[in-house]
């Protein structure tokens, strides 16, 4: 498995307890959504859980959809992609956010032909870039580097960023349309409010919809982004106060 798209995921999350698992249509739950848009990265598909028994109907959900299961760490998300590399032997991937329920695979390939191209160790998202779009692209070096800084399993690395400094890596970031970048539209799930944006949103589109698609209809719908924008504040804020 020379590359592959990686959902990182689990159900303990803080601010909005069990949200993986949360039902957003009649048939899919979150964990269903971001599994279904990470296949269309056309990669092989791997959910990143840890070992926790909280985890375990992720992992059954993840094998229903056919795709690799891998159980590491429960606290050091680098730990756990680390050995997920080394487990499935794996040079360059995706590290998708499972927050991200309009996960961009265009976005995705495009993220992947520079890291192919560039020679950077890491494709990151911009700061302008929509939320919830696009995570990361990463080479097996920058995992390794990462690791090098951060081997405790006792660590939390759910935020991280903060390390790539440290860690000497050639980071570039990943080329956006103008439509991708600065718009008042949060595609994330971390709040209640977040909840009932995607409820609504994929009442109306296709859970594979294209994030073009998706952003040209919030962008006519101007109501929906208002359901969930507002507590945009409050996450970077939240995500500033973990890198400090």
């Amino acid at each position: 498995m020379k590359s592959a798209a990686i959902v990182t995921m689990r159900t303990n999350s803080k601010r909005l307890p069990g949200k993986a698992l949360s039902r957003i249509t009649d048939h899919k739950r979150a964990v269903d959504i971001i599994i279904q848009r990470a296949k269309l990265t056309e990669l092989p598909v791997i959910l990143a859980t840890s070992i926790s028994s909280s985890d375990d109907e992720l992992s059954n959900i993840a094998v229903n959809h056919k795709i690799e299961v891998f159980r590491g760490s429960l606290l050091n998300k680098i730990k756990r992609w680390y050995d997920c590399f080394e487990k499935f032997q794996i040079e360059t991937a995706l590290l998708i956010d499972g927050d991200d329920l309009c996960y961009d695979y265009d976005v995705a390939k495009r993220a992947m032909k520079q890291l192919s191209e560039s020679g950077a160790d890491i494709i990151m998202s911009p700061e302008e870039i929509v939320t919830g779009l696009f995570t990361l692209a990463v080479t097996k070096n920058a995992i390794k580097k990462l690791y090098d800084i951060a081997p405790l399993d006792s660590l939390d690395t759910d935020v991280f960023t903060h390390l790539l400094k440290k860690a000497n890596l050639i980071v570039q970031f990943v080329q956006l349309h103008e439509y991708e970048r600065n718009k008042p539209i949060r595609l994330t799930l971390d709040y209640e409010e977040d909840l009932e944006f995607f409820k609504k949103l994929y009442s109306v589109l296709d859970i594979q919809s294209s994030g073009t698609k998706i952003l040209s209809y919030i962008e006519t719908n101007k109501d929906l982004a208002q359901i969930n924008y507002h507590k945009q504040k409050d996450f970077l804020q939240n995500k500033l106060q973990t890198q400090k």
